[in-house]
């Protein structure tokens, strides 16, 4: 179920379902995302065990997008823990795709307490450029630009790239303050920490485990194995023959590797 929570006067659309100990999930930042789309073979499974809750960033899908607003890491961190006040989620664990992954390794450095472990699926730590990169950041709402950034960014499987998805994913790009929204983050959001953050992941004490698209054109894989190298009890797997869309691409093998980690047990 869909609820709208207010948090820090800006309403946020939130899926909360299941229960059991809490699990936040976090989606990803480029055009058209958002925690339905992201999470929609995973939250089924994990909700017989635990209670999900998957919220849209400010900015993204059913979520509030002011104009002028400071979007970035910073933002969304801040904005996490105060949903996780509003909800009464003392502790949980997270989920991050992309961007989420980010977020979640700041809640992880900033309020660590709160943080019982760590999913990082496709999650940036330094710094690049690539092809794919450009074309999410010259996106702008249109069909058949849509249609190019999900094959050539996302889908190592071309089957998987479904006019419905096509249709889905452009309008939730096209919502009033979405394409301003997500454009503030690129220009303004992204910006490199004064402290580099390989220099603080050995902070990072949870159980984590980090999962990567061997083929990933967004976020090199060389990524993954930095943080399962700095992050003292990380795990790593990566799926071959695949990219940033393994959890759409490997469902089944995804689900099962997230469920078994948070269940305690080796993956």
């Amino acid at each position: 179920m869909t609820n709208h929570v207010l948090v820090g006067g800006r309403t946020l659309a939130v899926a909360d379902s299941g229960t059991g100990a809490p699990v936040l999930l976090l989606h990803g930042a480029a055009p058209g995302a958002s925690s339905e789309g992201t999470w929609a073979s995973l939250t089924p499974q994990l909700a017989r065990t635990h209670r999900v809750v998957a919220p849209d960033f400010l900015g993204f899908g059913g979520s509030d997008k002011p104009e002028g607003e400071d979007y970035g890491i910073g933002l969304w961190t801040t904005q996490m823990v105060a949903l996780a006040d509003e909800l009464g989620l003392e502790r949980f664990s997270v989920i991050g795709n992309s961007l989420g992954g980010r977020v979640g390794l700041q809640l992880a450095l900033d309020a660590p307490e709160r943080i019982d472990s760590l999913v990082l699926m496709s999650t940036r730590v330094a710094p690049s450029t690539s092809p794919a990169q450009t074309l999410l950041r010259n996106y702008r709402p249109d069909r058949s630009l849509m249609r190019e950034l999900l094959h050539e960014c996302f889908a190592y499987d071309s089957d998987t790239v479904t006019a419905d998805l096509v249709e889905k994913r452009y309008a939730l790009s096209a919502l009033p303050g979405a394409h301003e929204a997500i454009q503030a983050f690129f220009r303004d959001g992204s910006r490199v920490p004064r402290t580099p953050l390989q220099e603080q992941l050995p902070r990072i004490d949870h159980r984590t485990l980090v999962l990567h698209g061997r083929h990933d054109k967004v976020v090199p894989v060389s990524n993954a194995i930095t943080l399962a190298e700095l992050i003292p009890h990380a795990e790593l797997h990566v799926f071959a023959d695949t990219g940033h869309w393994f959890p759409q691409e490997r469902a089944d093998e995804f689900n099962a590797a997230v469920s078994t980690f948070l269940s305690h047990r080796l993956p």
